[in-house]
């Protein structure tokens, strides 16, 4: 009655083994095929990575998605020519209304899936829509503009000393 258990007990093991086998095998394959960006964020999943650590992952997914969008719009101008009405038709013509609404539209809605998108990109960066972030943003700007004017005249400092130091220099 023993024997029979652990023989039993070796055949599941054994089955188990082979199965966990084809898995790694079939998860390998996968990763192959995966994109950076489905790599780092299956392997958020896999680490069950939470809050801010796991919005990083979704980001590299929004950076794809943007290009998306991006390529969507080229895609619009390239169809319609770049210009939203015929040549050489009247603009009031109703084909060239058409083909307006129809240009306007599609514009419309790949701007539509742009604003999604730049909120949840908003989202994985800690900021909510309905946040007052300006403020924020106004006082980078005004950091970055004090920035800039600190290394100018750093630059304006250290040109004076090696004049100072260096008589041969001209100016």
């Amino acid at each position: 009655m023993i024997y029979f258990t652990s023989s039993a007990a070796s055949e599941t093991y054994k089955e188990e083994r082979e199965q966990g086998e084809e898995e790694v095998a079939s998860n390998a394959s996968l990763q192959e095929h995966m994109s950076a960006a489905q790599r780092v964020l299956a392997d958020a999943i896999k680490r069950q990575q939470m809050g801010l650590e796991g919005l990083e992952a979704g980001r590299f997914q929004l950076l794809k998605l943007f290009g998306r969008i991006e390529r969507l719009h080229e895609q619009i101008d390239r169809a319609f020519g770049g210009q939203p009405f015929l040549p050489n038709v009247p603009p009031d013509s109703p084909a060239n209304q058409r083909r307006f609404n129809a240009f306007f539209e599609n514009h419309r809605k790949a701007t539509r899936w742009l604003m999604k998108a730049l909120e949840l990109w908003m989202l994985t960066c800690g900021l909510k829509r309905e946040d007052n972030w300006v403020p924020l943003l106004i006082a980078e700007m005004q950091l970055s503009w004090a920035k800039s004017q600190t290394d100018e005249r750093q630059g304006i400092a250290d040109d004076w000393l090696s004049r100072v130091l260096d008589p041969n220099q001209p100016g």
